[in-house]
């Protein structure tokens, strides 16, 4: 994150002419529906920066920060310069500078441009998105007295916005994810911007255990997850600084997860079977029994209002994923058929995202409980598992085999294209969205 709050708070200033001139065409532009089965792709050129003055070395930096984030938009095509005829050369950075029946022909979507003026740090830099049918500013944004340190918010703040106006989400670039990765002979847990910057490791481990199944709180500022030992499966809880490690009246502790009231859920083995509860505030003892039968439970995730649990269950032979409103102890299957793991409920409460095994390996596929029907959404090769959703309920991470070792991968519910999260060296799994920015 970047340090230096008073660029977030006061430095970080937009321009009000380009301010207004956004939210004035915001009701009757351009704009992408992202609930639907899929959508058509937008395309869309980002030219070379321009510099009133001297243009600073890293500018191009910046527009190659842009350009990783919009791709992992799979609604967005970023076209190149051979696209366009004549090439996608521009007079200017503003609207009565731009040319654009190149573009029109091309049928590119959005143009955006960017301009450095001097200031403090690198100086002054403004971007603009512009819709090439009404060659109207889509949107614009200033940001003042930036440094090279500050250029990778900078881009996600701009691309959050743009997102926001196309499809009414954006708050994937604000989430961070939880992940697992090999450390010496055990696992450690990590955590990652979600366009793969920043990444931290967050337990350290290594041969003296396997950290694994991390789940976040949904204030962002503590990850829950299992500690597994030489004899004993143990909870740790990370807030910042070194883990707390709980022993629970239980040698198994599977798949803990916080409930959006702050309380954790978890599936132990009591009186020889497997079962979900919830642990009191000394994380030490059960509070109350969330799913117990003869079959084995386990797996719980929960919508933001905390009525919805998704869990996984044999007891119906196979395992299957069920929902279960726990207002009313109403339980349904969400999964048809064959066998279903790691169930991730969306924030909204209307989709269910989990892995099935199918066609040699594991895809996920995702429920809605509105329509009651399960679709796939991830396709090989390899196994693909573990998803989370996104703040949104729209993107969708998992981890997936596909190029050789195990990778994080960034897709949608409605099943486009996969984009791979940069993790580092290593095979990286288990991933876990944050629900809100992770508290500092």
């Amino acid at each position: 994150m970047v340090r230096n709050r008073a660029f977030l708070a006061c430095a970080l200033a937009t321009l009000l002419s380009l301010a207004m001139a956004a939210d004035a065409l915001a009701q009757d532009t351009l704009a992408i529906e992202i609930q639907g089965p899929g959508q058509a792709r937008m395309n869309i050129v980002q030219s070379k920066p321009f510099g009133d003055g001297n243009l600073p070395s890293d500018a191009q930096y910046l527009n190659e920060l842009i350009r990783k984030n919009l791709a992992f938009m799979p609604f967005l095509k970023i076209m190149s310069d051979s696209d366009i005829l004549g090439g996608a050369t521009l007079s200017g950075p503003k609207a009565d500078q731009i040319d654009f029946k190149p573009f029109t022909l091309a049928k590119v979507d959005l143009v955006v441009t960017s301009v450095w003026k001097p200031g403090k740090g690198l100086g002054d830099v403004e971007l603009r998105a512009y819709e090439v049918f009404s060659q109207k500013m889509l949107l614009g944004k200033a940001y003042a007295g930036v440094t090279r340190d500050q250029l990778p918010e900078v881009a996600d703040r701009f691309c959050m916005e743009l997102m926001a106006l196309l499809t009414g989400q954006g708050s994937i670039f604000k989430s961070k994810l939880a992940f697992v990765k090999p450390s010496g002979k055990g696992k450690d847990i990590w955590m990652v911007g979600a366009m793969g910057r920043e990444l931290a490791q967050v337990t350290r481990y290594g041969d003296l255990g396997m950290a694994i199944s991390p789940a976040w709180s949904w204030d962002g500022g503590r990850i829950c997850f299992t500690l597994i030992g030489s004899t004993s499966h143990y909870l740790g809880i990370w807030s910042g600084g070194k883990a707390n490690v709980f022993t629970l009246p239980s040698s198994t502790v599977i798949s803990p997860h916080f409930m959006p009231n702050g309380t954790v859920a978890v599936a132990l083995n009591i009186r020889h079977n497997t079962d979900i509860y919830t642990l009191d505030s000394s994380y030490k003892q059960t509070a109350s029994t969330l799913v117990a039968d003869s079959s084995i439970d386990v797996s719980p995730s929960f919508d933001q209002s905390g009525n919805l649990m998704a869990f996984v269950s044999d007891r119906l032979g196979n395992p299957n994923v069920f929902v279960k409103d726990l207002a009313s102890g109403s339980v349904r299957r969400a999964s048809k058929a064959g066998y279903n793991t790691n169930p991730a409920m969306s924030p909204d409460g209307k989709y269910v995202a989990y892995s099935k095994q199918a066609g040699g390996g594991h895809r996920i596929f995702v429920y809605e409980l509105a329509t009651d029907t399960e679709k796939q959404c991830s396709f090989g090769p390899g196994s693909d598992e573990n998803p989370t959703f996104a703040p949104d309920s729209f993107f969708i991470a998992f981890s997936s085999s596909r190029a050789g070792g195990k990778k994080l991968y960034l897709t949608t519910r409605n099943g486009d294209g996969a984009v791979q999260i940069p993790t580092g060296e290593g095979d990286a799994i288990m991933p876990a969205f944050s629900p809100v920015a992770p508290k500092e």
